[in-house]
Parts: structure tokens; C-alpha cells; sequence
């Protein structure tokens, strides 16, 4: 089968790649131009496919990546979110348009080094979480299309990141000082420089407890975050975090860590993977976060919208983040958090 590896220049596409070369595939690598910090890495991914004795593919996906991911992630801050820009971009643009491209030159499928699996079963494709639990990466991939499953190999899904590392040593892959994947590859600096550049820069406003009260004066809401703590600039005696941020308002709610607590949430414009599970409610884990803990949620659709109520209260459910929903390893889809309840 001829596949094209989607390489970073990280030692995770390139041993996925190694890989389905032991297997016996015809291999190329493909690559795409997003942002200068991808231009700047450029001759590090071209080294891997040397390394790798693979032939590389460079795509410019400039203006396609501005208009896709980067655009909608300076959006999202401007109205008071915390957005997640790399489920976005795997499903607009890196399983998207690069895997259109590897298509049509002739690739039968696309690899990348996710940890994450998929099976396929009576003709549909189910995204299961990545056997290594630690680096589990199927969150990333809970807004892909059953197309884009299909077309799709995840050659480091049974494999742990230990083991990758191994054998990334043992071809010398290591020693061209090979990264991993960066959550948000497009910023060089904090990013509230890229929101400045494109003119978001909503200046001081007013920092509020729950009960509306002044406290004091933030630089500017879009250099804040749900449950952060550091560099709030006010002192109450008891440690304090930012519970809500009103943009329309350009004002920093804070309050104590109890209220960070929402059991509740609502996530805009649902996507599964395949077909809504039937008549609800349905009894779900859900994953708030990356980093989150997956939690139970009795789960139930509301027009375009979802309403999960846990178990047990989580911590700083953030809007503009993605909750993705599991049943047992498999991934059923997910969507943006709109709003959380019951925090104060």
C-alpha cells in the first residue's frame, strides 16, 4: 500500500514511518507549510526523511492554516474563551486539506504518530484511545469524519512512548536532536503577542469578585485564563482564581477555588463520530481537558447543543475548550464547551 507519513520533524511521525516501512508499504513523507516556525523547522523534517531514506513532500498550507485555525483561535480569545487550536486543525486542515493533497498524489492512506487506534468493524471506523494511557492522543482526533478514519493509519496506537523512544535511539533518530509534537506549533512567543498583531488588545478593565464587588484592575482580559492563579495583582488573604471572564464587559471575575467547581456543562454543536447513540440520556465519560481527568456525565441532546451533567463537580470546565466523549476506549465525538453551571 503507498502511504504518505505526515512528518513534524518529531521522533513520533518519523518512527510511524519507520514503521510501515518494516511492514513492507511503499513510504513517502509529506509535510506542511503553516506558519514561520514551520518554515524554520523545515530542514529538520527534510533530515528525518533522509534518515529515514524516504522521499518528503512540502505543502504551503499558509493561507489555509491562517484562515482555519489561526483566525478562529484569536476569535475565540477575543470573546473571553480558551480555545484549543489542535483539534481544529486535524480535523480542518491536517486530516483535511494535507490529506486531500496526499490523495491526490497518489497516497491510498495518510499515517501520522498519534497514540491513538482505530478499528474498523463491519465497514465503519471506531477511534479507540491509544494503548500507552499516559500518552493517549485520541482527544485530538475526536472531530474526524468517518472519511477521514478511513484513510487514516496510526501506526504508534498499540505502542508506548518508552518503546518509540527506544527505537527512535536505535536508528539515530535521537541524535538529531528530534522533538515531540508542540500542543500549539504556530506561536514563538506567549500568545497574546499573535492576539496583539491582529489587533485584539482590549486594554485595563475591572477585576471583580462573585458578588461583583471591585477588587481591583486587570492589563486586559485576554491575558487571562480559567483557574489561573499567578498574576492576578490582588491580594484577599485566601489563595483566589479567575472564575469567569466577561469580554462585553472587559472584566475578570474571581472568586476561591470552590469556585472553579461546575457540574454542569453545555457543549455547542455536537459532532460523533458516528451516528447519535439513540434516544437519551446516555451515561458517558467525558474529557473537559487534554490533561482532564475523564469524568461520568449522564449525557443528553438539546437541539444543537449537549447538557452534561457529572457525577462529581470538575474542576474549571473552560469555554472554548474541547469536551470529548468516551464509552469504555472508544471515542464517540465531542464538541466545544459553551458555558458551565453551578460554579457560583
Amino acid at each position: 500500500m503507498e502511504i504518505a507519513v505526515a512528518l513534524s520533524g518529531g521522533i513520533d511521525s518519523a518512527v510511524a514511518a519507520h514503521l510501515l516501512k518494516e511492514e513492507g508499504h511503499q513510504v513517502w513523507g509529506i509535510t506542511m507549510l503553516h506558519h514561520a516556525c514551520m518554515e524554520a523547522s523545515l530542514p529538520q523534517v527534510r533530515k528525518v526523511a533522509e534518515i529515514l531514506g524516504i522521499s518528503l513532500k512540502v505543502i504551503n498550507l499558509t493561507e489555509v492554516f491562517y484562515r482555519e485555525v489561526i483566525l478562529p483561535f484569536a476569535q475565540e480569545y477575543a470573546l473571553g474563551r480558551t480555545p484549543n487550536p489542535c483539534p481544529l486543525c486535524n480535523h480542518r486542515v491536517k486530516m483535511g486539506i494535507l490529506m486531500e493533497r496526499a490523495l491526490a498524489k497518489g497516497a491510498q492512506k495518510m499515517a501520522t504518530g498519534h497514540y491513538a487506534r482505530i478499528v474498523e468493524e463491519k465497514g465503519s471506523c471506531h477511534l479507540m484511545k491509544g494503548k500507552d494511557r499516559r500518552k493517549d492522543q485520541s482527544y485530538f482526533l475526536a472531530l474526524l469524519y468517518q472519511g477521514q478514519l478511513s484513510r487514516l493509519t496510526l501506526p504508534l496506537g498499540n505502542w508506548s512512548r518508552p518503546k518509540v523512544e527506544n527505537l527512535a535511539q536505535k536508528l539515530e533518530l535521537s541524535e538529531e536532536g528530534l522533538h515531540s509534537s508542540q500542543e500549539i506549533c504556530f506561536l514563538k512567543e506567549h500568545y497574546t503577542h499573535l492576539l496583539r498583531e491582529l489587533g485584539l488588545n482590549p486594554g485595563p478593565g475591572p477585576i471583580r469578585d462573585t458578588h461583583g464587588n471591585l477588587l481591583g484592575n486587570h492589563k486586559g482580559y485576554i491575558y487571562y485564563t480559567i483557574g489561573q492563579r499567578r498574576g492576578l495583582g490582588v491580594a484577599q488573604g485566601v489563595p483566589i482564581y479567575v472564575v469567569k471572564i466577561i469580554p462585553q464587559e472587559n472584566t475578570v471575575v474571581v472568586g476561591p477555588k470552590e469556585a472553579l467547581f461546575s457540574k454542569k456543562i453545555t457543549i455547542l454543536s455536537p459532532h460523533w463520530i458516528h451516528n447519535p447513540l439513540g434516544k437519551g440520556p446516555w451515561l458517558l465519560n467525558i474529557k473537559i481537558r487534554y490533561r482532564h481527568r475523564e469524568a461520568p456525565a449522564l449525557v443528553e441532546e438539546r437541539g444543537d447543543k449537549i447538557r452534561a451533567t457529572f457525577d462529581t463537580p470538575q474542576r474549571a470546565p473552560t469555554p472554548g475548550q474541547l469536551a470529548v466523549l468516551y464509552r469504555g476506549d472508544e471515542v464517540l465525538g465531542g464538541g466545544w464547551i459553551e458555558e458551565a453551571y453551578g460554579s457560583f
